[in-house]
């Protein structure tokens, strides 16, 4: 009996890890083979940053934003974001977003914008995106840009972030999955 107990709780355990990150992934979509970009924002002198990528379109480019998780060490003081108690903060549940991420084209015009997720869960604040690049007869340089949304509660002297991007062809219709999958590989 007492190695059945052991035996049956090792099982639980392994069940568990096992699920966790399949469970976080599924929270804030993750993908395994993403690339990430470390960067900082400062109020008043950096409020955006870009980055530059090639491409001929019939791709999608997923970026995320993880920044409301960590926390900002400012001299001696901590400082948390967080949402007001119950779960708002005015009038829109989890409080306002911070970030934006927008992807503009070869023509300098804005092909997609995101900010705070729409319908926002509670504790999500941080902009995810996917933009279908149009397709073309040559490779177009777009940028990615992340930027500060202004707001007078900024109360940090930076804020970091890490940029998750991956930039995925689109799989044809009909064809065998491994094919697709193989199509749809990260491009970075």
């Amino acid at each position: 009996m007492k190695y059945k107990n052991m035996y049956l709780f090792t099982i639980v355990i392994s069940v568990i890890l096992c699920a966790i990150p399949s469970v976080s992934q599924a929270l804030f979509g993750g993908e395994d083979d993403r690339k990430s970009i470390a960067g900082v924002l400062i109020p008043g002198e950096q409020e955006t940053v870009e980055w530059t990528f090639k491409s001929s379109g019939g791709e999608i480019l997923f970026a995320s934003i993880d920044a409301e998780i960590y926390r900002a060490k400012t001299g001696e003081h901590e400082t948390t974001i967080m949402a007001e108690e119950g779960g708002g903060c005015s009038d829109e549940e989890g409080g306002p977003g911070l970030f934006y991420i927008e992807v503009i084209g070869p023509n300098n015009a804005v092909l997609c914008r995101a900010d705070k997720p729409s319908p926002p869960p509670g504790w999500m604040r941080d902009p995810r995106l996917a933009c279908k690049l149009p397709t073309t007869q040559i490779q177009n340089t777009y940028t990615l840009r992340v930027g500060l949304k202004t707001s007078e509660e900024q109360m940090q002297p930076f804020y970091s972030f890490s940029l998750n991007v991956s930039l995925r062809g689109i799989a044809p219709n009909g064809v065998n999955i491994q094919t697709a999958i193989g199509q749809s590989g990260n491009k970075f």
